[in-house]
């Protein structure tokens, strides 16, 4: 009989949910965590029809919050996509294409103004009620009328039903690049969700048109068990999910003895310490997914001066990042934030090489910005100037790597003062802009302006004193220029036209640094193969595996497993 405990560390800040999470990516998009499981006796932790996974939820107590619409720390977040879904995902593998998920299909008008979605004819709650174009249009509604939750920073004039599964959105101006942020929106059930406070509601008993529903609670750990009546495929195999709060100091043994079947979180020499072992049994797979940078608030009257943000970019060492934090696969990338390797076609030839470090020139343009050298401090007004990194205390390797960025920014006498935090407390100061300094992820979509409008479209900063970012503009960046031209891209649907706003707007991210990009993130998982066989890997690259990943991507693998067989 298994008996679970366990406690927790680290992981990468991607979504960035973190990489959002994704929507973008929060990367924020995502990446670290793992559980100890004990066994009396066994050398496994699944049963035939079982599956232990570390979804990388950053938390080492779980909260009874199953709120879809809130990003973030304020909810168990990583679960809600076994149990909630939008209705068409992202399919980075596949250079962004949309993938229908609740929805069957969708058609955008000549003029980009009109977007009709037809949702899924077998789709339902999982209390057995059809999911209606009334649930869609009513979701919708609420995240307009509430910036909180508009995380996608999504934008349309109104939203109508045609009879009982067809939701049609009229936009003010063309919506082109708008479909994946908007079609990526997880969909409430009207019946539950109306007279609820979408931000506080902590919708304890979830009731969602995914997979599966939730089956037991604890602080520790949350079951899910797959639902009977699952209208959208009966090849899933995988009867039970157990997703909790996990040790990373273990999982490498807990993989290795079948007590894991899979990690979304960031592992130490993965590959050496993991997957060389036992090759057939070991394996991970992790494709590029996005981008990770380090921001800047521009609300500090220090961080406003261009010089000060392009000596901070010249001093960090992002080869040595790599080395010592970074997960497999990672490489220093554009500044723009753009991988050449997955985002060729958008990204300016001249920026396409990673900024070097360069001490020397990092202290010329601290010399720009009023600073002097002085037994090794940056001094301005006679005091040493300082900064604030915030990260999230339980993310060990992010702690670290911001440790690390603060020794490289003192050997040009910048001081960095680390502040590790509870989740929840960064989330708050992150908005709050209670921060010099802050890592970030940032998650592709179909075209590069759904991670650029929604990290720098001015409507998204906040207020200057204090007030919260609306979605993914922590920066506070607020330049006319900028706006002009994400708001040019979003009236376009010719890809040429859209390929040179873009490089406009990488240009303005060259010469302006808003935000340092590190490297790319690369979002996927470690898997054992004791239990359960058929997950991706580089020969068979069909989905992302990462299980916190938004749209149907890991609904897809779930459905690509087999038991192993006693």
């Amino acid at each position: 009989m298994l008996a679970e405990c366990g406690i927790r560390i680290g992981r990468s800040t991607v979504r960035l949910r973190r990489f959002h999470r994704w929507g973008p990516i929060s990367v924020a998009v995502a990446m670290g965590l793992v559980l100890t499981a004990c066994q009396d006796g066994g050398s496994t932790s699944s049963g035939s029809d079982s599956m232990m996974i570390n979804y990388a939820s950053g938390k080492t107590v779980l909260q009874r919050n199953f709120n879809p619409l809130i990003g973030g720390s304020g909810a168990t977040q990583g679960t809600r996509i076994y149990m909630y879904q939008s209705l068409m995902g992202v399919n980075v593998l596949k250079g962004g294409a949309l993938e229908p998920w609740l929805a069957s299909g969708q058609k955008l008008s000549a003029d980009g103004r009109t977007l009709t979605v037809d949702i899924n004819k077998k789709a339902t709650w999982s209390d057995g009620k059809p999911v209606t174009a009334d649930d869609v249009a009513f979701t919708y509604q609420l995240v307009k009328k509430t910036p909180e939750i508009n995380t996608n920073g999504i934008s349309f004039a109104s939203v109508s039903t045609q009879g009982e599964k067809t939701v049609v959105f009229h936009f003010d101006k063309p919506a082109f690049t708008q479909l994946s942020a908007l079609l990526g929106q997880y969909i409430v059930p009207k019946k539950y969700w109306e007279g609820k406070n979408p931000v506080t509601f902590a919708n304890p008993n979830p009731v969602g048109s995914g997979a599966y529903t939730l089956k037991r609670f604890d602080p520790q750990q949350v079951t899910l068990a797959l639902r009977d009546d699952y209208w959208r495929t009966n090849s899933i195999q995988v009867k039970e999910i157990r997703l909790p709060v996990v040790n990373s100091a273990t999982e490498i043994s807990q993989l290795t003895r079948g007590q894991e079947d899979l990690s979304g979180g960031a592992i130490p020499n993965l590959k050496k310490e993991y997957v060389d072992k036992d090759p057939k049994k070991n394996g991970y797979f992790y494709p590029t997914y996005g981008s990770l940078i380090v921001v800047f608030n521009h609300d500090r009257s220090a961080l406003k001066d261009v010089h000060l943000r392009k000596a901070v970019e010249l001093s960090i060492d992002r080869n040595q990042l790599i080395e010592l934090v970074t997960q497999l696969g990672a490489n220093p990338i554009s500044q723009t934030g753009l991988d050449a390797a997955t985002q060729g076609k958008w990204l300016d030839p001249a920026y396409k090489n990673p900024v070097k470090t360069d001490l020397s020139a990092a202290k010329s343009e601290l010399e720009k910005a009023g600073y002097t050298l002085s037994g090794g401090k940056a001094v301005k007004d006679g005091k040493q100037l300082t900064l604030t990194y915030i990260e999230v205390s339980d993310f060990a390797d992010s702690v670290q790597r911001a440790r690390i960025i603060a020794s490289q920014l003192g050997k040009i006498g910048i001081k960095v003062k680390v502040q590790a935090m509870a989740s929840g407390t960064y989330t708050e100061a992150r908005e709050k802009g209670d921060f010099d300094l802050a890592s970030y992820g940032l998650a592709y979509g179909s075209v590069p302006w759904q991670i650029y409008n929604p990290l720098l479209n001015s409507q998204f900063a906040g207020t200057p004193k204090g007030g919260k970012a609306q979605t993914n503009n922590y920066l506070r960046w607020r330049d006319k220029t900028t706006d002009n031209l994400l708001n040019e891209l979003a009236g376009t649907g010719d890809e040429q036209k859209q390929i040179e706003l873009t490089r406009k707007v990488e240009k303005i991210i060259v010469d302006q640094v808003p935000f340092v990009t590190l490297s790319n993130i690369t979002a996927g998982c470690a898997w054992s193969a004791r239990n359960w066989t058929g997950f991706p890997s580089e020969n068979d690259p069909y989905a992302i595996c990462a299980p916190w990943n938004g749209g149907p991507a890991f609904e897809n693998v779930l459905a690509r497993l087999k038991p192993v067989k006693p």
